[in-house]
């Protein structure tokens, strides 16, 4: 069984690009598949923001930050 897919142009302002750029290049990957990680990661954000008493955490160094979408 075939996936189905839908195409979607994305016009990014330069310097974005650039840095989407640098980190694929760093994990040796496309710029596409770094983007869809970035709009999955987007949509767990999205689940857990919606889900009373959850919250997306980021641990960096030991010092733990809430993210909040707005």
């Amino acid at each position: 069984m075939a996936i189905r897919t839908k195409r979607y142009n994305l016009v990014l302002p330069e310097e974005l690009f650039d840095e989407i750029q640098r980190v694929a290049d760093k994990q040796q990957t496309t710029v596409v598949e770094i983007i869809r990680k970035f709009m999955k990661l987007g949509l767990l954000a999205v689940q857990v923001e919606e889900t009373p008493g959850s919250a997306l955490l980021i641990r960096e160094k030991g010092v733990e930050r809430e993210i909040i979408l707005l």
